[in-house]
């Protein structure tokens, strides 16, 4: 008798929890399309943290840059160093020296996005780094309002190797809604 009310018992606790993630799956798939909602449109950048274990280095001299989210698609261009850049003497002619300067005072790709568990995970199909293109990066999402916070914490490249900085830095970038 007491080995049929244990049984029984058992199956009412495994109904309920069955009925219970029924019931919690939807609301999760809800809150990560409702999150795409929410961060869709143009983010200006006001602020970069390059954080290492023991330093973290704040760039907000200037606000330049942009993160762009569509349905599915991402866009980002920033100034990495947040600093007004250098205008070349002659528009037309630049120097070597100065394209050099102009091209390390810009990052920015394209492609496409996905989000889970607040992780975006991003998927390069243009690049300024010429084989980034299929190259991945994962970025920690905090939504306040109008207020988003990324921390970029991994990058993988096409070939499916990590970057030198891989475990050493981590890049929050603060951004305001536009």
């Amino acid at each position: 008798m007491k080995l049929c009310l244990i049984k029984i018992n058992a199956m009412k606790i495994l109904n309920k929890s069955i009925l219970l993630l029924l019931f919690l799956i939807p609301c999760v798939l809800i809150s990560q399309e409702d999150l795409v909602d929410k961060i869709k449109g143009s983010w200006k950048l006001y602020e970069i943290h390059y954080e290492y274990k023991d330093t973290t280095y704040i760039m907000k001299e200037n606000d330049h840059g942009r993160f762009i989210f569509t349905d599915e698609n991402y866009a980002l261009m920033y100034n990495p160093r947040m600093q007004q850049r250098k205008p070349f003497k002659d528009l037309s002619k630049p120097e070597n020296e100065e394209i050099i300067n102009a091209f390390r005072s810009l990052v920015f790709n394209t492609g496409s996005y996905s989000i889970e568990d607040n992780i975006i995970s991003t998927t390069a199909d243009i690049a300024k780094v010429p084989g980034f293109e299929g190259g991945q990066q994962y970025y920690r999402m905090k939504l306040v309002d109008d207020a988003l916070e990324l921390v970029m914490y991994d990058e993988t490249y096409p070939n499916g190797k990590k970057p030198e900085w891989y475990k050493k830095l981590k890049i929050k970038f603060r951004l305001k809604r536009e």
